[in-house]
């Protein structure tokens, strides 16, 4: 009688099943790669935050102005918002010593053409009566210059540069 070939059958072993790790180096490529990307993306968004902090906190302070209840007090703090703010984008020593005509030519000289500061809203801070129509105009180009021009780009702070370079003192 012939041996029953079914009964000398085994049961089929199957193989391990293949792990994930180790990585091939493949995915170790494709994470370091997705790591920089981040990295970079992050800074890049905190850089531009940061740039553009000194221009937000200054458009707040000019929004909560009210040029209606004091018109003088608010010129004078539409400058000094102004100046701050420009001290934040620019060297000290190029904007700190800027008054009068010299403030309004440089800011218009290095603002884009469509935004411009009347020279004559600039001198209210130094005169002893201001009517509030003449307050809230110079606050709405304030913050329409400060809207279009801050953070200074390259070309308008060479633009900057090379006005200052006349108007330095000693």
């Amino acid at each position: 009688m012939q041996p029953d070939l079914l009964s000398q059958l085994k049961d089929i072993q199957t193989p391990e099943n293949i792990g994930n790790w180790p990585l091939a180096w493949g995915w170790w490529v494709i994470i370091a790669v997705c790591c920089v990307l981040i990295t970079i993306a992050l800074i890049a968004t905190y850089l531009f935050l940061k740039k553009r902090k000194a221009k937000n906190q200054a458009l707040k302070l000019l929004r909560q102005l009210e040029p209606e209840q004091n018109p003088i007090q608010t010129v004078q703090t539409i400058n000094n918002v102004l100046k701050r703010v420009m001290l934040a984008y620019c060297p000290r020593d190029e904007v700190a010593n800027l008054t009068g005509e010299k403030w309004s030519f440089w800011l218009n000289s290095i603002g884009n053409e469509n935004t411009h500061i009347n020279q004559e809203f600039m001198q209210l801070a130094y005169k002893s009566d201001c009517s509030p129509e003449q307050a809230s105009e110079y606050l709405t180009q304030v913050q329409n210059w400060i809207n279009k021009n801050l953070p200074l780009s390259s070309q308008q702070y060479s633009t900057s540069i090379s006005n200052g370079k006349g108007e330095q003192h000693v």
